[in-house]
């Protein structure tokens, strides 16, 4: 019988270093797309916002010819080509309450960030061509573009896809490129939310992993994955608190929501994200979705010639 108090990551769920290597730059790259997406929002908020603008996306991201119009990065989709999403369906793919994201949608629908209308809900197109959202949108596809580079130089691409669509402008697809980041963004984050049961205790188990690692190099990856109780660096409140601008009485609230979940322990230098073996077959199946998602991400960005313009760049 195991014993119920050993934590470390599942063996099997990271095959060689390399792996673990994929799996920090993922991890990274979640975790910045989610802080510039956030802006000056609250987290809720702004997955509440993608998760609608991405299945407004859905009839235009399955057209090349939609694509092509829409993708570049000024011009947006007119409002009507535009799919409704229902508040009910946000909420069930974000497990909050369906109050809480109704709530929330009306305070958009007062500032303009979306319309309510009777077949769901819209974001409509002046909420996506605004300056502010202009600049997310290129730091969002300029972090991909080192999230790529990240990934081909550990060896971690899929065999490239042909392009398969041509911007109307010659530009590249930055609007198109960014709805592939987001679909991707979105699965991983629903997968860490199925692991925690809460969207913030999620990010704050996300923040947390990665300021445990941060400090070692590549090569001591696997060891803290079969030990991170003892060679993750601990971390303190007030230092999760600045990087994902919340309160460290909330902080406190999620990393306690968390330490009952067997999620993180705490040290006398603060605390240390752990898995507990319960996890175990949930993690691995993540870890395996990781890769499939990825791999969907980069073909997706190969379809639409990103990657090429990206490694012509490079030359």
């Amino acid at each position: 019988m195991s014993d119920p108090s050993r934590v470390s990551v599942p063996s099997g769920a990271f095959g060689d270093f390399r792996e673990w290597e994929i799996a920090r730059a993922s991890l990274g790259f979640i975790r910045d797309v989610v802080r510039i997406t956030r802006g000056d929002r609250h987290f809720i908020d702004a997955l509440i916002f993608t998760v609608a603008l991405d299945a407004n996306m859905a009839p235009v991201t399955r057209d090349r010819s939609l694509l092509a119009a829409y993708g570049g990065a000024e011009t947006s989709t007119p409002d009507e080509l535009r799919r409704p999403v229902s508040i009910n369906a946000v909420a069930t793919s974000l497990r909050l309450p369906l109050e809480t994201v109704r709530r929330r949608f009306l305070n958009m629908a007062r500032a303009g960030l979306c319309v309510i209308g009777p077949q769901g809900v819209i974001i409509p197109r002046e909420a996506v061509t605004s300056p502010v959202y202009l600049a997310e949108q290129r730091a969002r596809f300029d972090r991909t573009r080192d999230f790529y580079q990240a990934m081909k130089a550990a060896g971690a691409l899929p065999d490239r896809i042909a392009a398969e669509v041509s911007p109307a402008e010659g530009e590249p697809l930055v609007r198109a490129a960014n709805w592939a980041v987001s679909e991707y963004a979105l699965r991983i984050c629903g997968d860490l939310i199925g692991l925690t049961g809460s969207v913030i205790s999620s990010l704050v188990l996300l923040d947390l992993v990665l300021a445990n690692i941060d400090p070692l190099p590549p090569e001591a990856i696997p060891d803290w994955g079969r030990d991170p109780e003892r060679l993750g660096r601990p971390v303190r409140i007030s230092a999760l608190a600045g990087p994902l601008r919340l309160s460290s009485e909330t902080i406190r609230r999620h990393l306690l929501a968390l330490e009952t979940l067997g999620f993180c322990r705490r040290k006398s230098g603060g605390l240390v994200a752990v898995a507990p073996d319960s996890a175990g077959p949930q993690l691995a199946r993540i870890v395996e979705t990781n890769r499939t998602n990825s791999a969907r991400l980069f073909a997706r960005l190969g379809q639409l010639g990103v990657l090429d313009g990206w490694d012509a760049s490079l030359a």
